[in-house]
């Protein structure tokens, strides 16, 4: 729904929960911050009972929290690019949000790249995060490597800043 709803509004006009697991009507269980990572490429809300969640959880979200209110002006005011259907980048001025997302690993390979859009070829790109640089040309041809674990329902959160 959050995909087809994105080919025609932005990000902020979109609100995105965060809700309890196991699903009570498919009984399916998602990790915490697969759930987060989802509901970031919107405006984030937690539709939970967070009384019911353990302390690790209630730490894991506070943590989240505070890592999409970093983001937010990007996610929210930035333009969206939507991105070989497993993530989706918002860039506003210098600054580029990276939100991707993995339901089942096929055999347990790695992410493939994610190839990036709308960036300069000619500048480089620090991730905030780790400190890599990564060159404009490379991110939009050949894409962006994305550490994601090889198991079912995991997402991140990669953050490339114009550097030059």
């Amino acid at each position: 729904m959050q995909h087809g709803y994105s080919r025609l509004y932005r990000a902020r006009t979109m609100s995105a929960w965060v809700t309890d697991c196991p699903n009570p009507f498919t009984g399916r269980t998602v990790p915490l911050s697969f759930r987060f990572h989802v509901a970031m490429a919107g405006a984030l809300g937690l539709g939970g009972n967070l009384l019911d969640w353990s302390a690790g959880e209630r730490a894991e979200a506070a943590a989240l929290v505070a890592r999409y209110k970093e983001v937010r002006p990007v996610v929210q005011q930035g333009l969206q690019y939507g991105l070989d259907g497993h993530g989706v980048q918002y860039t506003r001025g210098e600054r580029t949000v990276v939100l991707a997302w993995r339901l089942t690993p096929a055999h347990a390979q790695p992410a493939a790249p994610l190839r990036l859009r709308g960036l300069d070829p000619g500048a480089r790109y620090r991730d905030e995060d780790t400190g890599r640089v990564h060159h404009g040309a490379v991110l939009m041809a050949h894409g962006l490597p994305l550490d994601l674990p090889r198991q079912d329902w995991t997402g991140t959160l990669v953050r490339p800043r114009r550097c030059d």
